[in-house]
């Protein structure tokens, strides 16, 4: 009995497919031109994400611009403070610390812009890497059922 439930049951699971495929000449045109469409969809997402790399390109490079200038703000605002308490004004040398500390911390903030910008970026390659390839085996499918 479990045999012939076993033999009946690959039977069918051979000849579901088979039967699905013989009457489709009407049922063709519509999934060519859907295809199609998913093509240009994905055509058209591939285009975005190659808009959003690009901006997150000008982010990246104006966030290291930033960095730099805070980096040689911090930097004067050290040698300062040095001169202040080489010349024994401590006063001077307190403010000018304190300014080196708020470039620090201008500095903190723009590597962490840079981080996030990284982030986005890798992303943004990596969704455009994978519309390609839905657009590659959607042009494979379009190709096939024409």
């Amino acid at each position: 009995m479990k045999t012939k439930l076993i033999a009946t049951a690959l039977v069918t699971a051979f000849a579901l497919p088979v039967f699905a495929q013989t009457g489709a000449p009407a049922a063709v045109a519509a999934p060519v031109a859907s295809a199609a469409q998913q093509v240009k969809k994905d055509t058209k997402e591939i285009r975005q994400e190659t808009k959003d790399i690009r901006a997150d390109k000008v982010d990246l490079a104006k966030d290291r611009k930033e960095l730099a200038v805070d980096r040689k703000e911090r930097a004067i605002d050290q040698r300062r403070e040095d001169a202040a308490v080489k010349r024994g004004d401590m006063a001077a040398a307190q403010k000018q610390e304190a300014k080196r500390e708020a470039e620090q911390k201008e500095v903190k903030a723009d590597k962490r812009d840079i981080a996030h910008d990284k982030t986005d970026l890798h992303h943004d390659r990596m969704e455009r890497r994978h519309e390609r390839r839905e657009r590659h085996e959607h042009r494979h499918e379009a190709a096939e059922q024409k």
